[in-house]
């Protein structure tokens, strides 16, 4: 049996030891030698085998090509070495790599000049020093020390200002400076001079203290020059302002301080008063003011709920008015004054807080009308209607309602838009994600997607070549698999008789959002499926749509993202042209605002993201139709009334032509709906609640 060898240099070789026991095999010790010094002969090997074409070989780091092993790896034969120039000023001039069977192997560096540059640099004498200026060694404002052979200190600091070496003024003390120090502090400590408050700062000849620190800057006396300075310069400054004749002064009010333009900045009538008062000395008033009713204020009451908060206490321990979940209550009136407020935002229909129409005429709807009078009249078109929004259009519930109603009408054309987030869609197909995938959700994070995102704000990448995922149990013909163009490569397909047929993408790193299309399947049920065996890059893949070609019927797409705010649309919208120019929805409908009103999201911020968002989709699809649904009134605390997002919506469909459909005025309050078993939860509705929305919203605007 041979050693295996390694391409690695050893740091050291073993000594065998008088206790080892000389045994063979992989890990005996009478092989640990033999195998370290047979790894650096394999390393010397390489290196000299490669050393002869280093010019030959030699690449550079570019934007497309960041570390230059691209280049590097393309250019150089397999079992050569190569290297790749840094740059000027950097630590390493050169690094070097083995093209070992394509995949480029970090093997050394080359120092370069910035490993000079970059270190502190001492000097014997200062002409040594002038001439690494010289050299370039120490750059504009770098710093260098220079030996100093006095007693006091060991080395002077120069800098490189404009290409001269300059003193800065700092040195470095020698042991001789640091022991006459101590003695010093030891001498006075001794004396008992020292203590917290007080050390001295000189101490003379007969070890008196002319100056010292006692809770401040003192001394034994002044000079009379010292004196006559500052007597001069408070003249100078107080001037006419001492002692001037003013007029006016009766028995109640007279001047205190009259400044050079003749203004009385203090005086007295009929007591203390000021001009100005600076915003130092209220801020001392207020904290004093503060201090004294400081109890009275949100008095901390024992026993009470946390939602529970006093607004302030009275000298009888009561409270006046409080805030009990958020909401402003008071003595005499409560609880929540009475639901004024609920009340004012959710009376009943036909009151004046109900002047906006319950939903638009559906006149902008114009491509999807002409896709079902199309579809009607016997073409091969595949009407599409895409829901978005929040978790109302992530959950099942009113996405299976709408399709009902559109398969029952027009017939099943496709799941539409597939999501590599979460679990069972509304047909019953599902997903399966392997370990080793890393999934980016727009829905809780402010930044925007590193390697794109699907039209719903997802999508999984990885660097592994053991990942797969799987779309089970769906229905279709067609499938477009939705990726960026990353560095990557991936594989996909479906079963054929039992066997998988596979299709691979090698991507070209041009960052952008493609997609792929797998066609010409059967019209059955079947699983899609992705795998990365043999990736060395990333991969990310951001979605699926799926369709039954040659079978007449819509496609309803559910493309929602549980959580999301609708500011969170612009961290993709620019990333949303590949899905539209390719899926084609005829129109888009929006259900967002769930969110938005319940965590201060302001009405200016919603307003603006619809309007970016409607006009990115607008940029690719002109013509394509909206429907803006303003959600109901669910059992969630209100940062902003919730009736106020509804009006944004309602407004934008009057100024952007675009639909407007009002779940808020379809619905009673969450308590009398969710009386009538019309919600999942406090925030989301049942299969009921669903198929209300759906119906309602269905003979409006969907019909037609």
């Amino acid at each position: 049996m041979n050693i295996t060898e390694k391409t690695v240099w050893e740091s050291s070789v073993y000594q065998l030891s008088r206790a080892d026991k000389v045994e063979g095999g992989t890990k005996g010790a009478a092989n640990i030698q033999a195998r370290q010094l047979a790894n650096r002969t394999q390393f010397l090997k390489v290196l000299i085998e490669g050393i002869s074409d280093y010019r030959e070989y030699t690449f550079f780091e570019t934007e497309e090509d960041p570390d230059g092993t691209i280049a590097g790896l393309a250019g150089t034969p397999q079992g050569k070495l190569f290297r790749v120039a840094l740059g000027e000023g950097e630590a390493l001039a050169f690094r070097y790599f083995l093209n070992d069977g394509g995949v480029a192997r970090a093997v050394t560096g080359l120092l370069g000049q910035g490993s000079i540059i970059n270190s502190v640099r001492f000097f014997p004498s200062l002409p040594l020093a002038e001439n690494d200026l010289s050299a370039g060694n120490i750059p504009e404002g770098g710093n260098c020390w220079v030996i100093n052979h006095s007693d006091s200190s060991l080395a002077d600091e120069y800098a490189n200002v404009s290409g001269a070496l300059q003193q800065t003024g700092r040195k470095m003390l020698s042991q001789e400076a640091v022991e006459a120090a101590l003695q010093l502090i030891a001498k006075l400590t001794s004396s008992g001079f020292v203590d917290d408050n007080f050390f001295p700062l000189f101490v003379d000849g007969a070890g008196s203290v002319p100056a010292w620190w006692d809770d401040g800057f003192a001394v034994s006396r002044v000079a009379m020059s010292l004196y006559q300075m500052i007597y001069t310069d408070v003249r100078a400054r107080l001037g006419d302002s001492v002692n001037a004749g003013v007029s006016g002064v009766n028995n109640t009010f007279f001047p205190l301080v009259v400044d050079g333009d003749n203004n009385i900045p203090l005086f007295w009538d009929n007591g203390f008063n000021v001009s100005m008062i600076s915003e130092g000395f209220q801020q001392k008033v207020w904290a004093y003011i503060n201090a004294i009713i400081e109890k009275a204020l949100n008095q901390r009451i024992p026993l009470v709920d946390p939602s529970f908060v006093p607004g302030i206490t009275d000298a009888a321990d009561s409270v006046p008015f409080w805030f009990q979940d958020g909401e402003f209550d008071a003595t005499g009136i409560g609880p929540n004054i009475r639901g004024i407020f609920a009340r004012w935002y959710q009376r009943r229909m036909y009151t004046a807080a109900y002047n906006i129409p319950l939903h638009t005429d559906g006149r902008t709807l114009w491509r999807w009308k002409a896709k079902k009078a199309q579809l009607k009249a016997g073409l091969a078109v595949r009407p599409h209607f895409m829901l978005t929004g929040d978790s109302w259009t992530q959950n099942n519930e009113l996405a299976a309602a709408i399709a009902g109603l559109l398969h029952a009408d027009y017939g099943d054309a496709g799941l539409g838009w597939r999501t590599v987030n979460y679990g069972a869609a509304r047909d019953g197909s599902n997903i399966f994600r392997s370990a080793g995938w890393d999934l980016y959700d727009s829905s809780p994070t402010s930044g925007a997607p590193l390697y794109g995102c699907g039209i719903d704000g997802q999508s999984i990448n990885t660097t592994t070549n053991t990942a797969y995922f799987n779309v089970t149990n769906v229905r279709c013909t067609d499938c477009r698999i939705y990726y960026q163009d990353l560095n990557g490569k991936f594989q996909y397909g479906y079963d054929v008789g039992g066997v998988t047929q596979w299709t691979e993408v090698v991507c070209g790193n041009t960052g952008a959002t493609k997609s792929v299309l797998l066609t010409g399947m059967t019209d059955e049920v079947r699983t899609i499926y992705v795998k990365t065996d043999g990736n060395a890059g990333r991969v990310a893949i951001h979605g699926f749509y799926l369709w039954r070609s040659g079978v007449a019927g819509c496609v309803m797409s559910k493309a929602g993202n549980a959580g999301i705010l609708a500011d969170q649309f612009l961290l993709f919208s620019d990333k949303i042209a590949e899905y539209l120019s390719t899926m084609q929805p005829d129109v888009i409908c929006i259900v967002i605002g769930n969110n938005d009103y319940r965590i201060s999201e302001s009405t200016a911020t919603f307003r603006t993201a619809l309007q970016k968002y409607m006009a990115a989709c607008r940029a690719v699809l002109p013509d394509v139709g909206f429907i803006l649904m303003a959600p109901p009134r669910t059992n969630g605390t209100a940062a902003t009334p919730l009736v106020d997002f509804r009006d944004v919506m309602y407004d934008l469909s009057q100024t952007l032509n675009v639909e407007f459909f009002s779940i808020y005025d379809l619905f009673d309050t969450w308590a009398e709906m969710n009386g009538l078993g019309c919600f999942l939860d406090n925030l989301h509705p049942n299969a009921v609640g669903g198929n209300l929305i759906a119906s309602a919203l269905n003979n409006a605007l969907i019909k037609g």
